[in-house]
């Protein structure tokens, strides 16, 4: 069916972008229009509103749902796609403090809906992992295009700010460790900077306080290793923190996580490495590792120590956690 057919639910943060899509909507709504013949449109209100928003589309018919706004919106929106699950059915806490998945699959909620973007954020990562950088105007022509890609989508399970065990859907990337308190930082801070300079900013004020973890890691059940790091990345895209390049070549279509770990760096080195992320160059560090993975396991070594996670540029709970590939999990207008 031709994309302009498809009924079609924008879900638009207000305050996305500080500000920029309450400011670009009645120009952006006069260009749907010309282009779709059925759509409707939500503004969200608070946090999860737009899971919420998402679902209740999908359960009334709408084929595609569309986010508009930032990282933080585009993952909400993609965590609407499935029913709310019980996270005590999906997920148990070993004894041994290892998190662990018990192969229950989240439930679509309409397998065949597409998930459209207009991202208009601070960070704009998952922008950059698609190459769709032309703006609104861009992201428009695509959900008009007959264009979608079945993609996979990430997915972790941890231990929320309540000390109760939780779970969420990530479409880019998420980490833990350095990334988390940079993104607890950026959060609690003004966004007026913009992305790259914001993060940068949040990144410096991070470090004055920051001491690398020591972890262990379960790589597919298969291998452990236990490592002092700085922070570990668990990538269905390829860009986080405002423009960094921390995975370069991970693949949203290959079934797998990128898996990199950046270990026991001074802070001195850290500065100077960190120029390094935007181009991808990183990865030649000798305290850089990268591996692939379906499943990945993270445990802090003393459990008493708070290790923050970041996903898709949110901050919602800490390790102990596993990461695992959905692969093939959602249709992506492109």
């Amino acid at each position: 069916m031709s994309s302009n057919l498809l009924r079609t639910f924008f879900i638009a943060n207000p305050t996305s972008g500080a500000g920029t899509v309450k400011r670009e909507w009645d120009v952006i709504e006069r260009h749907l229009k010309n282009t779709l013949t059925e759509y409707d449109v939500a503004f969200t209100k608070g946090p999860e509103h737009a899971t919420f928003l998402a679902r209740e589309a999908l359960r009334a018919g709408w084929e595609m749902v569309v986010a508009v706004g930032g990282d933080g919106t585009i993952n909400e929106v993609t965590n609407g796609f499935f029913e709310q699950p019980d996270p005590r059915s999906h997920y148990k806490l070993a004894p041994d403090g290892w998190m662990q998945w018990r192969g229950e699959e989240l439930e679509p909620i309409n397998p065949d809906a597409v998930l459209g973007v207009i991202p208009l954020g601070t960070g704009g990562d998952f922008r950059r992992t698609m190459g769709m950088m032309g703006g609104w105007q861009e992201a428009l022509a695509a959900l008009s295009s007959d264009s979608t890609r079945t993609i996979d989508l990430g997915r972790v399970g941890y231990i929320d700010h309540n000390g109760q065990l939780d779970t969420r859907v990530f479409i880019n990337i998420a980490s833990g460790g350095f990334s988390g308190d940079v993104d607890d930082m950026m959060n609690r801070s003004s966004k007026r900077l913009g992305g790259t300079l914001g993060f940068a900013t949040a990144t410096l004020r991070s470090l004055v306080k920051w001491r690398n973890v020591e972890v262990d890691i379960r790589i597919d059940d298969l291998e452990e290793t236990r490592k002092k790091v700085n922070m570990f990345i668990a990538a269905n895209g390829q860009f986080f923190g405002g423009g960094m390049w921390i995975a370069p070549g991970s693949s949203l279509t290959d079934g797998q996580l990128q898996l990199v770990t950046l270990g026991d760096v001074s802070k001195l080195d850290l500065v100077s490495t960190l120029p390094r992320v935007y181009s991808g160059t990183h990865l030649s560090h000798d305290k850089v590792s990268r591996d692939k993975a379906h499943q990945v396991a993270v445990r802090a070594v003393d459990r008493a120590q708070e290790v923050l996670l970041d996903v898709d540029g949110e901050q919602p709970g800490k390790l102990p956690a596993v990461f695992h590939v959905m692969p093939g999990a959602i249709k992506l207008k492109t």
